[in-house]
């Protein structure tokens, strides 16, 4: 079974040349200008197949991801653009939101038992893949009530697997 897992990425839009800030090499994000809104693109990467370096790999890519998100939005709240400052504003919060939704279901995973998780939380999904050569009908009830308690999420839009 190959498992697949998205990283998204941030892409800025505007009319303006040079409205948002400079491309930065370094950011794996595209920056083009052709309207005034913020969206997210979808990388999907192949996972590193090394048992529990699976789940240390995936975290510190996440992190990456995250920080590259929050630098370049930090850059967008101090725009002059009130559209731009705005909408830099709500994506903030919905990305500080869905990483205390993913810490703090991975968290109440390991009080619950499990070894290892990680969680990416969707607007309309959520994919959680534990440390586990298996998992019971039982464990994975586990799972899907700490998502559902923690997300609202439907449990059919909820994804567990096990990665050993």
């Amino acid at each position: 079974m190959v498992t697949l897992f998205m990283i998204i990425g941030i892409k800025l839009i505007s009319h303006e040349p040079h409205a948002f800030l400079t491309e930065q090499a370094s950011l794996p994000v595209n920056a083009s200008f052709v309207d005034h809104t913020i969206q997210f693109e979808v990388e999907t990467l192949k996972p590193d197949d090394s048992g529990e370096n699976y789940f240390v790999n995936y975290r510190l890519k996440r992190e990456q991801f995250r920080q590259e998100s929050k630098a370049m939005l930090a850059e967008l709240l101090n725009s002059s653009i009130e559209k731009n400052k705005a909408q830099a504003q709500e994506q903030w919060l919905e990305l500080n939101s869905k990483i205390q939704q993913e810490e703090e279901i991975e968290n109440l995973l390991k009080i619950k038992g499990f070894k290892d998780a990680v969680v990416d939380v969707f607007p309309e999904h959520v994919t959680v893949i534990v440390y586990a050569k298996s998992l019971t009908p039982h464990e994975v009830s586990i799972i899907q009530d700490i998502v559902v308690r923690v997300t609202k999420v439907r449990l059919d839009k909820i994804a567990v697997s096990a990665k050993k």
